[in-house]
């Protein structure tokens, strides 16, 4: 993780205000979350929404270029904690009527939670009174 942090302080991004999405070989990609809208559906299916200029929908394409249906990444949103989750899907790029330069295409990232974590993949709460959990 102090890669990803060296990382983000040599290309001047503030991660408390990035969704990070990280591989298990390290490989990275964050995204400020102005360009962001998630929803989660009753099956536990959810759908990250980017709203993005043509350049970071390419960099979004290229990192999940490789990924098959099933494979395990996760997110982290704001430095609040990694959550693995399932890879479903990308949508399709749809160019929008925006008078922002910034947002000119969205697409949907489609990801499920990790079903079987094993236990021993969790830190216990690192203080007395800290409720949360801290995955590797």
């Amino acid at each position: 993780m102090s890669q990803l942090n060296d990382l983000a302080q040599k290309e001047n991004i503030n991660l408390d205000e990035c969704i990070v999405f990280t591989r298990d070989n390290g490989d990275s990609l964050a995204v400020n979350t102005r360009y962001v809208g998630i929803k989660q559906r009753q099956d536990k299916l959810m759908s990250v929404n980017f709203s993005m200029s043509p350049r970071q929908v390419k960099q979004l394409d290229e990192f999940f270029s490789d990924f098959n249906s099933g494979e395990l990444f996760y997110y982290d949103i704001s430095q609040t904690g990694a959550i693995p989750v399932s890879y479903r899907g990308l949508s399709n790029v749809v160019k929008k009527a925006s008078m922002d330069s910034d947002s000119v295409f969205e697409v949907s990232l489609i990801m499920q939670p990790a079903q079987s974590m094993p236990k021993d993949n969790y830190f216990d709460p690192t203080c007395a009174c800290c409720t949360l959990h801290h995955i590797l």
